[in-house]
This record gives C-alpha cells, sequence and structure tokens, in this order.
C-alpha cells in the first residue's frame, strides 16, 4: 500500500522552504528535542517485518537486525572478523562439525530464556520450506545443517558438507524466539536485542521501544519511529526542520550541508541484470555491446556520487574471491555497433524491444539513471524500456519463479555484500540453484562448489576463477558501480554510517549531543 503523503522532488523543495520558514514556531520539533524518541525517515516502507529476511531485503534488516533480533556473532565493520555477540566461543571440532558455547542470562522479549534449545528452534526455522527464508539460500546455499543441543548452552552445528565460513553465516543468522511460528511469516517479531518490536503499521510508520531487560549496555534511545517518504529531498527536509532526526538515502545533489550530510562508501555495488533465455539478450555479443556502449564516467559527480567506484564484479574489492585483476568496461561505441551489426548479420533479432525493469526504492536518482543507460544503448541500434515498477512487484521480477508471460527482460539491481567472502554473493546470484541467477552452467557450478568447500588461498583463487569466467565469458550483466550514499543526521544526535548502514542501522549507536 503505497503512502499517500509522498510528493514530488519539487513539491518538496517548496514545503521543505516552507517549513524551514516556520521552524521557530514548529512546537512538535521543539517537544522533540527534550525527548529520548527518534524518528527516522526511510526511502522505503517496511511492508514485510520477518526476520529471515532480512539480510536479503535491506530495509528489513536495517530495522530489525541487532535492534530486535540479534545473531550469533557479529562481524567487525572494518575488518568482517566476526566477534561474540549471542554467542562467546565457536570451534571447529571437525570438517562438518562446528560447536557454539551461548551466553548465559539472556532472554527473549517475550520472557523465554536464551538457551540451547531456542537456537536449535531458530537454526531449524531458517529451514522451513514454507518460510522460503531469504536469508537461508543467501547464506547456507545447497548446505543443509542439524543442530544439536549439547548441554543447556552448548549447540552443535552439524552441515551436510563442510562449511569453513561458519562463523560468518552465524553473524548473519537471526534468532527468533521459539514462540515464532514456524509455519507464517512473523508481523511481530520477537528477538533478544535492545529494543521491542511496538507497533508497525505497513502503510504509515513502525516503532520500537527500548527493552529494559536487555543483557547489554542500555543504549541512549527509548525510542524510535521509522517513517517513509520516497522523495530524497523530501527526507532531507525533514532532517532539515527538525521533523526527523536521521534522512537515509539522501540524493547527492541534495547532501549540500556537511555539518548535517555524511557520504559513506557503502556495500552496495549497482547493476543490470540480463534474463539471458530470449533474444537478442541470449546472445553474448549483445550482452558485451551494451557494456562497452555504457560511458560510466559520465554518471560519476551527475547521477551518482563522485565518490561512486566503476564496478567490474558484483562484489568489494574487501571481499575475498574479488579478483583485482578485472577491470571495469571499457567505453568503445564503436566496438559495441561493431558487434551489434555481427549480431545482427547472424540472424539475432536486434530491434526486439527490451524491457528493462527498475524500482526507485532501489537508489536516489535511480530513473536518471536508467534513461541515460537507454540512451546509451539507443545510440548502438536497440530497443530498450523503461518499466519502473513498485518493490513488490520489483521482487516478483527479479527472484525465482520468474515470470513466464515475458519477453527479452533486464532488471536493475542492488547487493550488499557485509560478511566478506565472495560465497555470499555467488551461491545465490550465479549458481543454477540461486534464487537470484539468470545462469544455468554446470561447469560454473562445480566450480563454485568446490570454491565453496575450499579454505585459504585456495577458495580466493577459485572464487577469482569464477569470476573472469562470470565476467569475461558468460556476461550475464553490466555491472555499474560500488555506490555511495548519503545520510542526513539531525543537529541534536550523533550518529556515524559505515559500509553496513544500507542493511543495518544499530540504534544503540545513536547517541544525544
Amino acid at each position: 500500500m503505497k503512502n499517500t503523503g509522498i510528493v514530488s522532488a519539487g513539491a518538496a523543495a517548496v514545503l521543505g522552504a516552507v517549513l524551514l520558514a516556520a521552524v521557530p514556531f514548529a512546537a512538535p520539533a521543539q517537544a522533540q528535542d527534550t525527548s529520548k524518541d527518534i524518528k527516522i525517515v526511510m526511502a522505503s516502507a517496511v511492508d514485510v517485518v520477518e526476520p529471515c529476511h532480512m539480510n536479503s531485503t535491506g530495509y528489513i534488516g536495517l530495522v530489525l537486525k541487532e535492534n530486535v533480533v540479534e545473531t550469533l556473532l557479529k562481524l567487525d565493520p572494518k575488518t568482517s572478523k566476526p566477534l561474540p555477540n549471542l554467542a562467546t566461543e565457536w570451534t571447529q571440532v571437525d570438517p562438518r562439525t562446528w560447536r557454539i558455547k551461548l551466553r548465559e542470562g539472556v532472554k527473549f522479549h517475550d520472557g523465554t530464556p536464551f538457551d540451547a534449545d531456542a537456537v536449535v528452534t531458530a537454526l531449524n526455522r531458517q529451514f522451513v520450506p514454507e518460510l522460503a527464508c531469504r536469508d537461508m539460500i543467501r547464506s547456507f546455499g545447497s548446505v543443509r545443517i542439524q543442530p544439536k543441543a549439547v548441554d543447556k548452552y552448548t549447540v552443535d552445528i552439524v552441515t551436510t558438507e563442510p562449511m569453513p565460513l561458519m562463523p560468518l553465516t552465524l553473524a548473519q543468522t537471526g534468532m527468533t524466539a521459539p514462540s515464532t511460528s514456524m509455519k507464517e511469516a512473523s508481523r511481530a517479531p520477537v528477538g533478544t536485542g535492545p529494543y521491542v518490536f511496538t507497533s508497525w503499521d505497513p502503510a504509515q510508520s513502525l516503532v520500537l521501544t527500548r527493552f529494559d531487560g536487555y543483557w547489554g549496555d542500555k543504549p541512549q534511545v527509548r525510542k524510535a519511529t521509522y517513517v517513509w517518504r520516497s522523495e530524497p529531498a523530501l527526507r532531507a527536509s525533514m532532517v532539515q526542520v527538525g521533523e526527523a532526526d536521521i534522512g537515509l538515502q539522501i540524493a547527492p545533489q541534495d547532501a549540500v550541508n556537511p555539518e548535517t550530510d555524511i557520504g559513506y562508501l557503502n556495500a552496495d555495488t549497482s547493476r543490470v541484470r540480463f534474463f539471458m533465455d530470449k533474444p537478442p539478450l541470449n546472445d553474448v555479443r549483445v550482452r558485451k555491446a551494451m557494456n562497452l556502449a555504457v560511458d560510466r564516467s559520465a554518471f560519476i559527480g551527475t547521477i551518482v556520487s563522485p565518490l561512486s567506484v566503476p564496478a567490474s564484479q558484483f562484489m568489494l574489492p574487501s571481499v575475498n574471491g574479488y579478483d583485482p585483476t578485472l577491470k571495469p568496461w571499457p567505453y568503445d561505441p564503436a566496438k559495441a555497433k561493431a558487434l551489434i551489426a555481427e549480431a545482427k548479420a547472424a540472424g539475432v533479432p536486434v530491434n526486439k524491444e527490451i524491457v528493462l525493469y527498475g524500482s526507485e526504492f532501489m537508489q536516489a536518482n535511480l530513473s536518471e539513471m536508467l534513461e541515460t543507460l537507454v540512451q546509451n544503448w539507443q545510440e548502438i541500434g536497440l530497443n530498450v524500456k523503461i518499466q519502473m515498477v513498485d518493490k513488490i512487484q520489483h521482487s516478483a521480477i527479479r527472484r525465482k519463479p520468474y515470470p513466464t508471460d515475458r519477453g527479452p527482460t533486464m532488471v536493475h539491481e542492488l547487493h550488499d555484500n557485509v560478511a566478506g567472502d565472495a560465497f555470499y554473493t555467488m551461491i545465490v546470484y550465479y549458481t543454477s540453484n540461486g534464487g537470484l541467477t539468470n545462469i544455468y552452467d554446470p561447469a560454473l557450478d562445480k566450480l563454485l562448489q568446490q570454491a565453496s568447500v575450499s579454505t585459504g588461498e585456495e577458495r580466493t583463487k577459485l572464487f577469482q576463477q569464477a569470476n573472469r569466467q562470470i565476467q569475461q565469458d558468460i556476461v550475464p550483466d553490466v555491472m555499474l558501480f560500488h555506490m555511495v550514499s548519503y545520510i542526513r543526521v539531525g543537529k541534536r544526535v550523533s550518529y556515524t554510517p559505515d559500509f553496513t548502514t544500507q542493511g543495518k542501522l544499530e540504534l544503540s549507536a545513536i547517541t544525544f549531543k
């Protein structure tokens, strides 16, 4: 359900000017200044709150992760090294068994003790078919687990095949209360975090309230109200006038105040994915031409931040398995036109209409980005049409099972890999069984499976080999940018974003000035 309070960018600017002029008389904003309650304005409505989607769907994780639902381990945002959280120790007993020691004295929000039985239930819930947990697919791939309680505060996790990255996976897997339904998606998540899920109106807002029985340090924020507005200028204006304390995904052109606006390289990489089953996109010459036709430098500092970095693969350079020998596609429209002419001469219907799907919630200035891409592709003789859709439609288009009643299709999407290993990208996006793949290549599947169970230098080399094969031979996408986001932080609070902020905003990190 759409929020009827959304306005255009132009209207937002006018509204901002009016509100700014009126701010000395704005009683609600002044009253808020004396409280420990905050308001956060997001780009996208929170229409789902199921915790087993919180890593693969950023806006869910942004609200829930480590606020309501905690993980057994946490990742250091600077090094991606696993750190204690709900678990205090973890040991690999043998190639297929991990032993986890749990923190004692922790309770769920409903009063249930956090213990080994609760962890077994939470882990098993990830694999319930009716829930179709996106995080399970992303974190475990084809591996299946058998968690067993050894004693009240010890759990063994036995896997069907070696899983050397179990600690990183446990930093992505939320621990929900045993009372959570095993058959239906949760609409009121219960966890162990510092905040209780208090209220939720999918059309308007979501509220979290501080949990007085929390096992860790008491955060300063008492209550957080999340609202959503699609226009970046309106989000910025709400913080400017004191109507909100933090505005997320501010557009680069609106980030003009160095005292409140912070730019940061996030974990997202932007791309356009090809559905390679229908002509002309089933021809690799066309896919290569579409990469060569894009002048990525023209986007930087105009449509995307001047700090954005052209991407050569679907992960950051800090991720294990990133191949530094791969470079972004050069801008070569002459070669692109030659490839299209060659494909046309071979009978490929290059004039057939291709639909490019996008959704504004993905990133600021997306319409402008897609319009520029389409112009680049029209100049080499292709017929591409943009179709902007809402968040629910976008998710249905890009996830299996794919719609069958479609022609040649492309979809814009973002992906973040905060865990620091290529496994969390490759399994979902590039294996035949991945939930977000358009590749069906048994040889690549075998290579990625071998990489997934390897360790050390061998693991890195195999994932790098897979990256080269994907980007140079298969060419399943137009890789665009490692993205920079902007956040506006109001004058009464302090918060420093990092590369995980797109999918997790810990309220405990917010302090008052």
